[in-house]
Order: C-alpha cells, then structure tokens, then sequence
C-alpha cells in the first residue's frame, strides 16, 4: 500500500514541495513518512542515513549538483535499494533534458504542472514494477548475471507484463556473461518480433563485442538515421571508432551527443580523455575542468582529474610556438596549482597529487633537480590510494625525468586501475590516454636525442647561435642528457650571442642552467676532471647571465 511508503521530496522550490506533500497527504501518507529538502547535498545525506521507498527528486535543482547528479550519486554508492522507486520531475520539457532521461534511466519522469491522480498513479505503477523485478536488479547490482539469467527464465512466464524490462535485463546478462553467441540470437529475434530500439542496441552491442565492427556501425548509423538524437547509439558508435583508433571519428560523435545534452559530466571526462590522448592539451584542461566543477562533491570527484587538468595546462605549453602562449598557459597552471594546495585541507590523497604536479611543474621549468626530489619522496610515501589520472601523471613525471623502471611500473599500475573502471566506455578512453601518454613520451625523448645531436654538430660547425638554439630544445625534452647539459653549460659560459637569449626567460635560462650541472656532477660518465672544468664554465655562465649577456 502507497500509504506505508516512506518518501523523500527534493525540490529546490518550497512551493513544489509543498504541493507535492499535500498531494501525498490525499493519498493517505502522514506526513511523518515524507522527508524533503531544497538542498542537493542534504538529500545525499538523507540518502546515505535513512531508507527510503520513493524518491521524488527535481532535475533541475538550483544548484551544480542538479537531480541527474544526485540520481547519479544515488547509483555510484548504491544508497537506496533495488526496490526503491526514483523519479525526475522537471518543468523543462527541451529535448536536451528528455534525451539525458533516456541516458540517466530514472525509474520514470514527470514533466511539470502534473496533477495529483496521474503523480500518484505513476508511483503506484513503478512500485508495482519495482516490486516484482527488484530480484532481478539486485542480482545486477551483486554480479550474480547466471542467477539473473535463472530468474528472467521465470519471470517472462510469470510476469509477461513486464518481459520488456525483463529482455533488457536478460540480453544484458548474456553480455556480460560473454554468451555472444546466445545474445546474437537473442538479440536477432527480439529485432524480428518487435520494434523497440533497445533490442537493435543490444544487437549492435553484441556485434561489437564479437570484433564485427562493421555490422555493429551499420546498426548504430541505421538507428541514428531514424533517431539522430538517440545518445545510447550514439554513444556506442563512438565506442566503435575508439576500438578501431579513430579517435578524431569518436570526439565528432561525442561531441555532437554533447550539444543535444551538456548536462552529462560523464562524457565531459571521455572527450578530455581523448583528447589527451591526441595531444590536445589545452582542449583536454578545459574538460576535466569542466567535469572537476560539475561533480565536486560527489563521489565521482578525484584529486587526480583535478590535478590532471593543471597538468594538460603544463603540457599544452610545450607544444606552442609563441613565447607569450607558453608563459601563459605557464602561468594559469601555476595560479591553479597553487588555488588547489590552499584548499586541499590536510587530505593526504590531495597532498599527494599536489606533490606529483609539482614535481612535473618542476620538470616544465627546467628545474630537473626539483623534480628528482619529488621523486624521491614519492617513493617514500607509502600506502596512499591512488586513481588512474594519478598514477598516469606519476608515469609521465617518472617517464620525462628518464628513470625507466620507476616509469615501467607505474604504466603496469595505471593499465591496472584502468580495468577497474565500471564503465566500458569510460575505461576504453582511458585506455587510449593512457597509450597516448606513453606514446608522447616516447616521441619527446626520441626527439630530445635528435635535437641533442643536431646541436652538438652545429657546436662542431662553429655555428654557435644555432647550437645553443637546438640544445635548449632538446633539454626541454630530454634534461638528463649529460652531454647536452655540458654543451649548453659551456655555450654559455662562451658568451653565446644575444639572440639566443630570446629563447627563454633569464629566469629560465637560470634555472636551467643550475639543473644542467646538477644532472652533470651527479651523472657517473663524466670523469672527476671534466666535471671539475664544466663546474668553472658554471660559474663563468652564471656570471654572464647576471651581466646580461
């Protein structure tokens, strides 16, 4: 009975929740059974502390955290039962907020003004649903997918009024349980008896996970050339061109399933993903900053997708050519940085990623010392629970200051990490970051080599200006190159004509300086006389520097 349930309300209007209460209240439930609040981050505590049967929850809350993301949070730490009941109400009716239902899948959505019989009798719809298949749903939530299969056997003969649900849930279990075969034939004639767009999905999803790539993109193209603005196909087309390396092909489709809803913070982190992976690093800061502030406080934050968004800063800054953009980007990522380790409150995890983005502060700076002390430090600090954005700027610092089995492990960590993802799609992204990471890092070393050489031939040439050219670029890529440090340490020090000073900063220039002997006295190449000489070209570089040279 309706009247023994006990309701949450969220509303950021007291107006709708008044009416909403007085409209349970007709249907004979005390108001002692109906708790409510205009505050998002009260109903997750409420959420978390009481048990409920239905939720009643506004999607477009006046808050960063709207009703999806509660719907979300709701999801990620399982706090209401398989059996509760959540329902959006909304009063906008655009597409954008109707096609982000079909994504979300709330248990139904009301559009506002409703009127008492139809809310009551739409709750009274889903409870009798819920009730019947929330065996099946626990069964999903635990992984138990043989025993679901079991049940959905059962439940299609004793609750035929439900077999569309039941489907759904059956030839998802088949996937999952990776019975490909079983679901194509499931699938395919599910396709022939009815016309519901979920059977065609789920036929796409199975051809895909068979490798037949082509057959899967046919379905998607076919149900988006009926439905342009289906985000689930679209979505799994995207999918399609991720495992085929078409990342460009996978962002156009990403994005134009953003333009019909930006509200999903979730495809925010996929699109940064990829472009992280492409080296689009200005592109990829401006999303995970996008996604940072959409789901701060909730569980879906992370101290490493925070920091990751300076670090795309960083890294954008080494691949421009203009000298003001570098400074720039230079710049906000140390503002941010610094923004960050004020708030950060004594949380050992933000600290820690604090101290990896620092450390790769550091390496941008030319300040190589720095960074291999942060480093070490890293490797002192013990038992510190880290995501996948962590542990891949962890592998990019150890990867750019070239310590190769530090970095080997930390890429086997990440890939592990990364299987953990809940989200296949979520997970395949990262997946390409990841690859992408270690491709741009073996790409800059390989170009720092190349670089270091160019300028010691030109050293050689007598060409001077061009050397000294080439060996800061080449330390901007590779810094623990012994032979390249002593080259710019020695060119220098030689008074090297006043156009290469434009370069870099006198700031930076110093600071390399000091790094560049560093990394010589403490290599185990040189012998004790020649870094004995390069540490009085040192001197004689840094006075030239103070003078102006």
């Amino acid at each position: 009975m309706i009247n023994k349930k006990r309701f949450l309300v969220v509303d950021d209007s007291v107006v709708t929740i008044s009416l909403i209460r007085w409209i349970l209240n007709g249907a004979g439930i005390a108001n002692e059974l109906i708790d409510s609040t205009t505050d998002s981050l009260k109903a997750i505590r409420l959420l978390s502390r009481h048990c409920y049967d239905v939720v009643v929850c506004d999607y477009n809350m006046n808050h960063h955290i709207d009703g999806a993301l509660i719907f979300d949070e709701v999801k990620q730490r399982k706090l209401i039962a398989p059996d509760t009941v959540f329902i959006c109400v909304t009063g906008d009716s655009s597409l954008s907020v109707v096609t982000h239902f079909i994504e979300l899948e709330p248990d139904d959505y009301l559009l506002k003004p409703f009127c008492a019989k139809e809310f009551i009798h739409r709750i009274e719809v889903v409870l009798a649903r819920k009730a019947i298949i929330s065996p099946l749903l626990s069964g999903m939530e635990n992984q138990d997918y043989q025993q679901v299969l079991s049940l959905c056997e059962q439940f299609i003969h004793s609750h035929p009024e439900y077999i569309t649900y039941i489907n759904r849930i059956y030839g998802d279990c088949l996937l999952r349980l990776k019975r490909h075969d079983e679901a194509l034939f499931f699938y395919r004639k599910l396709c022939g008896e009815t016309n519901g767009i979920w059977s065609e999905i789920g036929l796409g999803q199975t051809y895909q996970s068979l490798g037949d790539l082509d057959k899967a993109e046919d379905i998607f193209n076919k149900i988006l050339s009926k439905h342009p603005r289906q985000p689930v196909a679209r979505q799994n087309l995207a999918n399609c061109m991720m495992v085929r390396d078409k990342l460009p092909d996978a962002i156009r489709e990403f994005n134009t399933a953003h333009k019909i809803n930006p509200a999903n913070p979730h495809r925010e982190l996929i699109l940064a993903n990829l472009y992280t992976a492409l080296q689009e690093h200005g592109k990829a800061a401006a999303g995970f900053q996008r996604f940072i502030t959409k789901v701060e406080s909730t569980s879906r934050y992370s101290y490493g997708v925070a920091m990751n968004t300076y670090v795309s800063l960083l890294l954008a800054s080494l691949y421009t050519d203009s000298s003001k953009e570098h400074a720039d980007l230079l710049s906000q990522a140390q503002y941010k940085i610094h923004g960050y380790s004020v708030h950060i409150e004594d949380d050992s995890v933000a600290e820690f990623n604090l101290l990896v983005g620092l450390g790769i502060l550091a390496y941008i700076n030319g300040d190589i010392k720095s960074a291999l002390i942060v480093i070490h430090k890293i490797k002192e600090i013990k038992e510190i629970s880290v995501d996948f954005y962590t542990e891949l700027n962890m592998a990019r610092l150890f990867g750019l200051c070239g310590i190769p089995e530090l970095y080997d492990k930390s890429v086997e960590r990440a890939q592990a990490l990364c299987k953990e993802t809940n989200d296949d799609i979520l997970m395949l992204s990262q997946i390409k970051m990841l690859k992408g990471a270690k491709s741009e890092i073996q790409q800059r070393l390989q170009e720092g080599r190349e670089l270091a050489g160019i300028a010691q031939e030109k050293r050689q040439e007598n060409a001077a200006n061009l050397a000294i050219k080439y060996a800061y670029k080449a330390f901007q890529r590779v810094p623990f190159n012994y032979n390249n440090c002593r080259l710019i340490i020695e060119l220098t020090a030689l008074a090297t004509p006043s156009e290469s000073q434009s370069e870099t900063s006198l700031h930076e220039r110093e600071s390399i300086l000091k790094s560049c002997v560093w990394i010589y006295e403490n290599d185990n190449r040189p012998t004790p006389e020649e870094k004995r000489c390069t540490h009085e070209l040192f001197d004689q570089a840094l006075n030239k520097l103070s003078v102006g040279v």
